[in-house]
């Protein structure tokens, strides 16, 4: 059974050995509610393909933007689910479809507001350097902050390596958007930010987006009543 919830994702759950996320442009605000309402009605009236454990729908807070975050069993049921006799078809629905960059997590890290809720997610993404340059990169930034004092909001970190080598995406976790723009303009005595920001050789900032989570549908088979 598929149920709708407002909760997010449990990014940390163990069953789920595959992520895919689509990123979506949608042009204003109006239009990307309008959007986001069409994906959700579309993704509960279609088939539930085997191992697609969530679907997680986010809107920037830009007002311009949709995020999808997809939780599998793994790669073998993605692969399995597009090429089923009517395939499914990953991402936001009514949105131009494209193949999503396929994730693992590889690492998270929560802080001690790990209880709090979540009421922002924010998404620094880095182009890097194949493999051994991602797990260098997540390595480096919990080595740089592994004895710093708690960031006022931070709840938790969660490091995303993309399949093909190239990526890093972190699904931070704030309880609002406001904490996240503090600490942003708070200061940095030990350069943390700075050399996150373009000091580690093959590793390359390309921005961030703060989400508010619009809708999330989760498989609730296997007992599962959040």
């Amino acid at each position: 059974m598929i149920r709708r919830t407002k909760t997010p994702p449990d990014i940390a759950r163990t069953d789920a050995r595959a992520v895919a996320i689509t990123v979506r442009h949608t042009g204003d605000a109006a239009n990307q509610q309008s959007v986001a309402e069409n994906a959700v009605r579309t993704r509960e009236q279609e088939p539930w393909p085997d191992g697609l454990l969530s679907w997680s729908l986010f809107a920037g807070t830009d007002g311009l933007s949709l995020m999808a975050y997809e939780q599998w069993t793994g790669d073998e049921a993605l692969d399995a689910a597009l090429v089923l006799p009517v395939p499914y078809v990953p991402g936001i629905a009514g949105t131009e479809p494209s193949v999503p960059v396929r994730y693992r997590l590889h690492r998270s890290r929560v802080s001690a507001a790990g209880q709090a809720g979540v009421g922002c997610v924010v998404t620094p993404v880095f182009d890097v350097d194949g493999p051994e340059r991602q797990r260098h990169f997540i390595d480096e930034v919990f080595a740089m902050t592994e004895d710093l004092p708690p960031v006022p909001g931070a709840i938790a970190g969660h490091f995303h390596t993309s399949l093909d080598g190239t990526r890093v995406f972190n699904y931070a976790e704030w309880t609002d958007e406001q904490a996240h723009v503090d600490a942003l303009a708070a200061d940095d005595p030990r350069g943390v930010q700075r050399r996150v920001s373009g000091e580690i050789a093959g590793v390359r900032p390309c921005g961030y987006r703060r989400w508010h989570l619009h809708t999330a549908l989760i498989d609730v088979a296997d007992g599962d009543v959040r």
